[in-house]
């Protein structure tokens, strides 16, 4: 992964102590990473985190900090990749200058280097001056081998060198002399004894060395990285393509290439590795060693000779697909908005809630998406609607279903599940739940299954609770539910304050009155909550349901305080004398409340109020299939997939990046047909008794450019998502709305209809249309 960095520059800064290993983010009096440095753009991203830059807020001095993710690597091996960076020291080894424990990320703090990674600098080249003559990089050659020798004479091996974005470069012209050139993440490198052979599996297997194959490997492979990486900056493309090429391909070395360079590359890329050079035979290779005299530059052929390979390729190879990259933007905001918050940066809520009002009260307002464009939002009143055609969906008979939604879906469920070692064969056992009983749930909108980013592929199953936290006009005493008596006669103490859970079409405010309502037989009016200010919790349990799984609660906090003034109302809930009373739901429960102080709460360990909560850990869980699992899954569902990457279709890393957003996904219809299915969700959002509706008018790109829409707001729904929580995700973040305005509608209209989409040869399409209603109510 590399940094795009700069030339290290200034004294470095104190190292810090480093914070705790688990999810929690430091100990108490030890710096957070914010606390020093101040975070800027994203300078590159792996498999294993993001490179951003970054500029110590005393000195002013910038550097590159790596955010390793704690989703894809355990935190132990971070922190022994963090021990090894520091106890290296050599010009060609990026240095480390101190190391954070943050709850999601282990940030390692190094020099910054401008010139971007080899691999950029190859393909630049590429374009802009044609193929490298290879005596213009024998320096780079050189400060490979030095820091490949060095790691060795450590006992260490690398074994992620042979990634050319592994290297970094102190200017973009990697031809220059003076470049300098170092090596960094150490996610893969181990310590080992002289002889010591190594079998895990590490890196990507393009660049493997045979032995590599074979689980059977020792420090060479390090050498071998070297070569893959010194014939792509001779030739512009890997030597081998696969397995097979590496253990039997004949090397071709372009022609224009110095026969000393080519002795040094073939050396170098030995399928035998006893016949391989070493680290210190590389260093002492007349290609890289100075004192091996002048070198003839035309002693075979024209520099500027042709290739005899072909045309080049882009030897990148991608680590983060789409959905990691959003994950770890999403944590990096939240990082950002978690220093705020502690920094005493709180003053933008009401702001915020004035925006929100202001888009449900006037007549247009204009907001910007993801790629900076403008979208102009209108209420129409039925005139303009009729005019524009815009709700012409609306009133629509339902479709019947074309789509075979079981099975399916159990697989993906399934599927997820084992990737996070979580076995589903306890499912459905003893007292467990089944696997579609758990299906049920996330399609019903019940649960959701996240990622708790704190740990290593922690899956979790998150259930939404909203807990009412009422007081006496004096705020005085709390409303505490202590007993309740079952409709068999049974009882049990409780001590709890009272809440229940959120349904998935439920906004926090219907939430808050249901309980009113229906636990507590008590007229919201009498009550004023205070919806603008709700503490957030997250409590986490062993799921006794679903063996293996972590269930967590995440809590809405709402006070309210009692504000009726008739005494006999008053007295039925036991005031002013703070009396007990109770209350009988539906299901002929009687629930005993009684008036506490604080401190009554505190003796009978009733929490009240939520220790300062950081920013939730919680992220969207990984959804698709990678192009790898794609391909044999296209073809074992009979897909001719060498249709795809044509002029007019889509790349089958392109159709990966769709479902891995879950922009789309695939099924299978009744006859087992492989289908991809878009499911949208569309918002009917009225006011005024439904006398106007919201659509969107037009956009505006970030190059002034117009286009007219005339549609109704609206957006993908990813296939682990209740239609209900796409539609308050559209609200919240899409339309900017105060989600308790938006009082949604049960009933949902669904209207589907099969295409046959050019750029996805041998599938057909399923576009599905959930039209939700919601009206806007304001408070």
């Amino acid at each position: 992964m590399g940094c795009a960095s700069a030339k290290p520059g200034g004294a470095g800064p104190a190292k810090p102590t480093q914070g705790s290993e688990g999810g929690k983010a430091g100990k108490p009096g030890e710096l957070r990473l914010l606390e020093e440095y101040s975070v800027g753009q994203t300078l590159g991203e792996g498999a294993f985190g993001v490179v951003s830059n970054c500029k110590h807020r005393t000195t002013g001095v910038e550097y590159a900090v790596k955010m390793v993710d704690k989703v894809e690597t355990p935190v132990d091996q971070i922190k022994k990749e963090a021990a090894m960076l520091e106890s290296l020291n050599h010009q060609n080894i990026v240095k480390v200058h101190g190391v954070y424990y943050e709850r999601c990320f282990v940030c390692i703090v190094m020099d910054k280097y401008s010139g971007g990674d080899l691999v950029e600098g190859l393909q630049k080249h590429l374009k802009e001056r044609g193929q490298i003559n290879c005596h213009h990089v024998v320096h780079v050659s050189r400060q490979m081998g030095a820091s490949v020798q060095y790691l060795h004479s450590k006992l260490t091996v690398h074994r992620d060198s042979s990634e050319g974005d592994n290297y970094l470069m102190d200017r973009r012209d990697m031809t220059d002399p003076d470049c300098k050139v170092v090596l960094t993440d150490f996610g893969t490198a181990c310590n080992v004894t002289a002889d010591e052979r190594l079998s895990a599996a590490v890196g990507t297997k393009i660049f493997w060395a045979p032995e590599f194959f074979d689980k059977n490997y020792g420090m060479k492979v390090d050498v071998w990285a070297m070569g893959v990486i010194m014939y792509g900056l001779v030739s512009g493309r890997f030597p081998f393509r696969d397995e097979a090429d590496i253990r039997a391909k004949e090397l071709k070395i372009p022609k224009r290439v110095h026969q000393l360079c080519e002795d040094f590359i073939k050396k170098i890329l030995e399928k035998k590795e006893a016949a391989r050079l070493s680290a210190d035979q590389v260093m002492a290779h007349g290609w890289v060693d100075p004192g091996n005299g002048k070198r003839s530059s035309s002693s075979r052929a024209a520099v500027d000779a042709g290739d005899d390979e072909g045309p080049t390729q882009d030897m990148r190879v991608e680590d983060a697909n789409d959905g990691i990259k959003e994950r770890r933007q999403e944590l990096i905001n939240r990082l950002n908005k978690e220093h705020d918050i502690l920094g005493g940066k709180k003053g933008t809520s009401s702001q915020g809630r004035e925006k929100q009002s202001s888009h449900a009260e006037g007549s247009k307002f204009t907001l910007k998406d993801k790629a900076n464009n403008r979208m102009v939002y209108e209420w129409f009143d039925k005139a303009r609607q009729k005019a524009s055609n815009v709700s012409d969906t609306e009133g629509k008979a339902p479709s019947e279903s074309l789509l075979k939604e079981s099975g399916t879906d159990h697989k993906m469920f399934s599927q997820m599940l084992e990737d996070h070692n979580i076995k589903t064969s306890a499912f459905g056992t003893g007292k467990a739940k089944t696997l579609p009983e758990l299906v049920a749930e996330v399609d019903g909108g019940a649960a959701r299954l996240m990622l708790d980013a704190t740990e290593h592929k922690k899956l979790v199953r998150v259930c939404d609770l909203v807990v009412l936290i009422l007081k006496d006009a004096s705020g005085e005493r709390i409303l505490i539910e202590t007993e309740e008596q079952f409709e068999d006669g049974r009882k049990r103490v409780t001590n709890r304050l009272p809440g229940t859970k959120k349904e998935p079409y439920e906004n926090t405010r219907q939430v808050s009155e249901r309980i009113l309502k229906e636990f507590l037989k008590l007229d919201p009016k009498g009550i004023t909550l205070d919806l603008n200010r709700i503490e957030r919790v997250e409590e986490e349990i062993e799921s006794i349901s679903y063996p293996g799984v972590t269930s967590v609660y995440r809590k809405e906090l709402v006070e309210g305080v009692f504000s009726m003034t008739d005494a006999a109302a008053l007295a039925t809930v036991g005031l002013p004398s703070f009396g007990s009373w109770d209350a009988t739901d539906a299901k002929g429960n009687t629930k005993i409340f009684n008036w506490m102080t604080s401190k009554q709460c505190e003796e009978k360990q009733i929490k009240l109020q939520p220790k300062t909560q950081e920013v939730s850990t919680l992220v969207r869980a990984p959804i698709g299939l990678n192009e790898e699992a794609l391909r044999r899954h296209l073809t074992n569902c009979g897909v001719d997939v060498s249709k795809f990457g044509g002029p007019d279709t889509k790349t089958l890393k392109e159709f990966s990046a769709e479902l891995i957003k879950g922009e789309s996904t695939l099924t299978e219809d009744s006859s087992g047909n492989v289908l991809r299915v878009v499911d949208i969700v569309v918002l009917l959002i009225s006011r005024k008794e439904g006398s106007e509706l919201l659509v969107q008018t037009e956009q505006i790109s970030a190059a002034g450019t117009r286009t007219t829409l005339n549609r109704l707001p609206g957006a993908k729904r990813r296939p682990d998502e209740n239609q209900f929580l796409s539609a308050r995700r559209i609200i919240k973040r899409q339309l900017e709305i105060d989600e308790n305005m938006v009082f949604l509608d049960r009933s949902v209209q669904s209207i589907e209809e099969v295409k046959h989409a050019p750029a996805y040869p041998g599938l057909k399409t399923v576009y599905r249309k959930r039209l939700v209603s919601g009206a806007l109510q304001m408070r």
